[in-house]
């Protein structure tokens, strides 16, 4: 069986200002530190997938700018196959700002630019490739449009699909009932839900209301408190790695790419989340979104010192 792991999802530049603290409407705060790095859901998760040792396909599209050929080489590093990652020109490639205030939390504002473009016809050109996957991991960074394109081809084709419905969006029930495992915080688990979600409590009630709707399981993510696990044959809160955060950005993103790899090599759910929690709890340690991501000999190291 096929272990490759495809991703489809964002790209995008990176602009990171560190902050002392969020400015109010019509305020200006000096003393930032500006940094430029590679980020966007999708990539975020191809990179953490792919330095957690899995074997990635990624599709995306890309501008023809010059960030488009920063972002293929950075890829290309990381071990990524890029056959199917498309430039269209015309559009630029998706740039997000980020804020990060002196307590590591973050607001992010992004363009989607040619994330927005990529499109059926793209995934008819990749699926050649994508029919050699073992599991297809999906954001809600995609357009509405191509998410529900894409869970369809999956559910056609009988591909696994782990879908992190972030950033959140509303998608009806249809589209989630061929979804092999669904990944929410509990803003997410809200808008799926239509109802609020605040707590352990309503976050584990929203993920067991939820796993009654996908063919698999759910993690509600509880931040600092851990994840709640929901399958068939677990119901459990596992603990988060408690460290001093510098920056939160893609710790999320994190955790999905790194949680695909370690289902892929057939860890159990337990392990896996821990897999995934680990690298998230690296991730936060450190500035920006991809640059922040750990190696597996790194993660394997801070379990090791955690166990």
């Amino acid at each position: 069986m096929s272990r490759k792991i495809a991703i489809i999802g964002s790209s995008n530049i990176d602009l990171i200002m560190q902050v002392p603290k969020f400015p109010a409407a019509g305020e200006t705060v000096s003393g930032g530190v500006f940094t430029q790095t590679f980020g966007g859901k999708g990539a975020n998760q191809a990179v953490a997938a792919s330095r957690a040792g899995g074997d990635v396909i990624f599709v995306t599209c890309l501008g023809t700018d010059h960030f488009a050929e920063l972002i293929m080489e950075r890829f290309e590093e990381d071990g990524i196959d890029t056959t199917t990652i498309f430039q269209d020109s015309g559009v630029s490639t998706g740039t997000a700002m980020i804020m990060v205030d002196q307590n590591g939390e973050n607001i992010i504002a992004v363009a989607p630019g040619a994330n927005f473009r990529l499109n059926e016809r793209h995934l008819a050109k990749a699926s050649l490739v994508l029919t050699k996957v073992e599991v297809v991991l999906l954001q809600g960074e995609l357009h509405p449009d191509m998410l529900k394109h894409v869970l369809r081809w999956c559910a056609e084709t009988g591909k696994k699909v782990l879908l992190n419905m972030a950033p959140a969006q509303h998608l009806e029930a249809e589209y989630l009932k061929d979804v092999n495992l669904l990944l929410v915080n509990e803003t997410e688990a809200e808008i799926l839900i239509n109802r609020p979600v605040k707590g352990i409590d309503q976050a584990k009630q929203a993920g067991e209301e939820l796993s009654q709707l996908v063919k698999g399981g759910v993690i509600v993510s509880l931040g600092e408190n851990g994840s709640y696990v929901v399958t068939k044959d677990l119901k459990e809160i596992i603990p988060a790695f408690k460290v001093k955060a510098v920056d939160t950005t893609a710790a999320g993103d994190v955790y999905c790419g790194t949680l695909a790899t370690a289902l892929v090599e057939g860890m159990e759910p337990k392990e896996a989340v821990r897999f995934a929690s680990a690298a998230a709890a690296i991730s936060v340690t450190r500035l920006g979104a991809q640059p922040s991501i750990p190696h597996r000999k790194e993660i394997e190291v801070f379990l090791s010192d955690n166990s």
